[in-house]
């Protein structure tokens, strides 16, 4: 296939010298074409050549660029110096890589090849719509089905430094499914919190595809907040996003420095909070579910919590809430076990939806996932810097 490079630089001089530079590099590719577009970098969108965007830092309509870029199909490369930050539009998501210059051969090649991967994870995208479509038409396994998505969540969570942490999952009859599951940090600073409800199995595999190919930049969190990490999963989601699909998303960050919860809840899971010796309170919800019509809001609209030595959080689906009757009801059952084990929490959940069933084998509506979290009373709490 033929390759056009594309140089967006910040004048005409600095766009034909990089050109100049490129060409002595991969003169012996004939299936690349280098060009520049000063003024006019933005691709035709019928084009159907595969394109590569390496654009310099220094533009000065840098972000508002990198914004009217449409990615599908292509992969976008900041140019920089050796001697530059880490590049804004990197953390934000907005380019794939940098390219440090002076330029290299070898790197220059990695890009090309960075390239062709990300076509390749376009390709899965487009694969996840077609099967959403299919699976939607064809339910006769379910026991398939649930033997699947148990398998990609956690059974237990142990050694969690600083709490307890219990989980149950039930899976449901409706397509799609829920996902959780936590990370720490390299230097154990941070522990990253994730549940998703999606509508559709495709959009389900779509999910845990995204997690993977931001798995990279997900390991710098210290420098992330939950509503940038979040951004950065829609904007790689809304490629693939069906017409139906509909995403509910907590995700959330405990930094064990100063023992604060900083999250996003978009959708209809709901989060439920108890300090030591208080009552449990829904915690607010920022936004609806994700979705093709429904977009971020534009401003960081993360919320915060201070955690503390017995508090106790608890994260219910919408499964669970749907099946025993509402989210006071939760509230209520939570309430009641406060000062017991959190397994009797997540136990008493689960027999109150398989209490409904008519048969032991039945299944409910819709998947049921909750995940506690009690903070060790044992939690030396440090000062905030």
């Amino acid at each position: 296939m033929k390759t056009i490079v594309k140089v967006c630089a910040a004048d005409s001089t600095t766009e034909t010298k990089l050109i100049n530079e490129l060409q002595s590099f991969l003169s012996s590719m004939p299936e690349l074409f280098i060009v520049g577009s000063h003024g006019a970098c933005v691709p035709d969108q019928n084009n159907e050549q595969g394109e590569v965007l390496f654009v310099e830092s220094k533009r000065a309509d840098l972000n508002e660029f990198l914004t009217s870029v449409d990615r599908k199909g292509r992969a976008v490369f900041l140019i920089v110096e050796d001697q530059d930050d880490i590049p804004r539009p990197l953390l934000n998501g907005l380019v794939d890589d940098v390219l440090v210059y002076p330029f290299r051969r070898l790197e220059v090649l990695s890009k090309l090849n960075q390239y062709r991967q990300i076509l390749m994870w376009h390709e899965v995208h487009e694969l996840n719509a077609s099967f959403s479509e299919v699976v939607d038409e064809l339910r006769e396994d379910l026991k398939l089905a649930e033997r699947l998505q148990k398998a990609k969540l956690p059974i237990r969570f142990d050694d969690v430094r600083g709490f307890k942490v219990v989980s149950r999952y039930l899976a449901g009859v409706k397509p799609g499914g829920d996902y959780f599951d936590l990370a720490d940090s390299r230097d154990g600073r941070i522990l990253s919190i994730l549940m998703s409800d999606s509508s559709s199995y495709g959009l389900s595999s779509a999910v845990l595809s995204v997690l993977m190919r931001i798995a990279v930049r997900l390991s710098t969190e210290e420098a992330r907040s939950s509503y940038d990490t979040v951004k950065l999963i829609y904007r790689e989601l809304s490629l693939v996003l069906a017409e139906r699909d509909q995403l509910s998303l907590f995700y959330g960050i405990i930094n064990r420095e100063d023992w604060s919860l900083k999250y996003l809840n978009l959708g209809t899971s709901c989060a439920f909070f108890s300090p030591h010796g208080q009552e449990f309170k829904e915690l607010v919800s920022q936004g609806g579910a994700i979705n093709r019509k429904q977009r971020l809001p534009e401003n960081d609209c993360q919320a915060s919590i201070s955690l503390s030595p017995g508090d106790r959080l608890a994260l219910v689906s919408d499964g669970y809430v749907e099946a025993v009757g509402g989210s006071d009801v939760v509230i209520q059952l939570l309430r009641n076990l406060r000062d017991k084990d959190p397994v009797d929490s997540v136990n008493e959940l689960v027999f109150r939806v398989k209490s409904k069933l008519v048969d032991e084998d039945d299944m409910p509506k819709q998947d049921c996932s909750a995940i506690i979290f009690d903070v060790d009373s044992k939690v030396i709490r440090l000062k905030r810097k």
